[in-house]
């Protein structure tokens, strides 16, 4: 039986976060599913922000709060650390700059990728609806742009963000990109063409791989080809 308990939806890019730093470091781990807009009681209690994921460590506590840590950062943190991962570098100037380009991703990049493009795409397909195309497409074409190209330019033609090296700074930046091809696809290469390297090398990583391919099939039925923002 695995140590560690993933609380999620494989369908949140934060989920995807810790999902690869586990399965790049090898780890086994247990999911279990949670309805994000109808939480249980008991998840509520290990996730005061009511937000997913929340790792269980169950060498710590199998029941209650004990043994979890919520928010996906603080959860990658303690695997790098428990792990020795190496995922926040070596140097201390490059640990700042993983951690900066983490919160980046998770907050500066996210809010407008899930709640203006993401959501407005999706969500209404659930319900049977038409996609709100308007606002995704705003986003896309007048939010996004300024901010891949601090990606682009922060690449500067690397593979990858800091010191020469793999570190959630990829991770953190790839799995918002990713979350954003689920459903409209990726930037234009032409404009961003190491963001789009980028992306492609990490969807191909573990992880990422197992990851997108359950999502795919979840997005199947209510999306079943991805929309064009152009």
């Amino acid at each position: 039986m695995a140590d560690y308990v993933v609380y999620g939806t494989p369908m949140s890019p934060f989920v995807r976060k810790v999902e690869v730093v586990l399965k790049t470091q090898n780890v086994d781990y247990d999911f279990e599913a949670i309805d994000i807009f109808n939480q249980p009681d008991w998840f509520k209690e290990i996730s005061p922000a009511q937000r997913v994921p929340v790792l269980r460590d169950k060498t710590v506590g199998t029941e209650g709060i004990p043994g979890t840590i919520p928010d996906s950062s603080a959860i990658c943190a303690f695997l790098d650390r428990k792990l020795n991962a190496g995922l926040y570098g070596t140097a201390a100037f490059d640990m700042g700059r993983i951690v900066w380009l983490e919160e980046y991703a998770d907050s500066v990049l996210a809010l407008p990728l899930g709640m203006h493009l993401f959501r407005p795409i999706l969500l209404p397909r659930f319900a049977g609806k038409e996609s709100d195309l308007d606002t995704a497409r705003t986003t896309w074409n007048e939010k996004l742009p300024p901010l891949f190209d601090y990606l682009e330019a922060t690449l500067d033609g690397n593979d990858f963000f800091v010191g020469n090296a793999f570190s959630v700074a990829d991770i953190a930046v790839g799995c918002q990109l990713t979350q954003m091809d689920l459903v409209a696809g990726l930037p234009d290469a032409a404009r961003w063409p190491g963001l789009v390297k980028h992306t492609e090398a990490m969807k191909a990583r573990p992880g990422f791989a197992e990851n997108l391919a359950i999502c795919g099939k979840m997005l199947a039925k209510p999306l079943p080809e991805k929309v064009d923002l152009s």
